[in-house]
């Protein structure tokens, strides 16, 4: 009888200490600016203020990509940070392990590659890529490349995906390919 209690003991402590957890990262992203249909989480966003960031509507932001408001590259020497807000627009995409720097301005229908740093604005339906990213083609140009290979999805992306639906994706691509 005494293991279950100390058992018990032990799993409140625990069950105390992930709330605090919680709590303190939901205080620190408090008062966000995204739109509806955004797909991020909390580790695509500014761990000290991401309360600079503003997000439009129906943005993707893929696994690893970060949206950058400080610079802490003085900070060794100086013993100060560079804070700047970051907008981005509606409809962009944010690939996998880019980083946008602070205090930039990514247009609506903007496509930045996988691993690119943004280091300068990025004009609206325009794709970039590369370190320092750059511009190489319209959205439209890219759409039009790609065209034939573009292809529905079972799930609707602006809505959390469930496991059901992506067996059913891949049971469908299996099936094609």
């Amino acid at each position: 009888m005494r293991e279950d209690a100390l058992l018990n003991l032990v799993l409140k402590v625990i069950d105390k200490f992930r709330k605090k957890i919680e709590e303190s990262k939901y205080n620190r992203y408090q008062n966000l600016k995204i739109g509806v249909g955004t797909s991020y989480n909390f580790e695509n966003l500014d761990g000290i203020c991401p309360q600079l960031i503003e997000i439009g509507e129906y943005c993707v932001f893929a696994p690893k990509s970060v949206v950058l408001t400080h610079d802490a590259s003085l900070l060794p020497t100086t013993g100060k940070y560079v804070f700047k807000p970051v907008k981005i627009g509606n409809r962009v995409f944010i690939g996998y392990g880019a980083v946008i720097m602070p205090g930039l301005i990514i247009g609506d229908d903007v496509v930045i590659g996988s691993n690119a740093v943004v280091t300068r604005d990025v004009p609206p339906g325009t794709v970039v890529a590369g370190i320092p990213a750059k511009v190489i083609c319209t959205t439209r140009e890219l759409a039009k490349k790609r065209e034939s290979d573009l292809q529905e999805a079972v799930f609707d992306w602006r809505n959390p995906v469930t496991l059901k639906e992506i067996v059913a994706q891949q049971k469908q691509l299996m099936d094609k390919y």
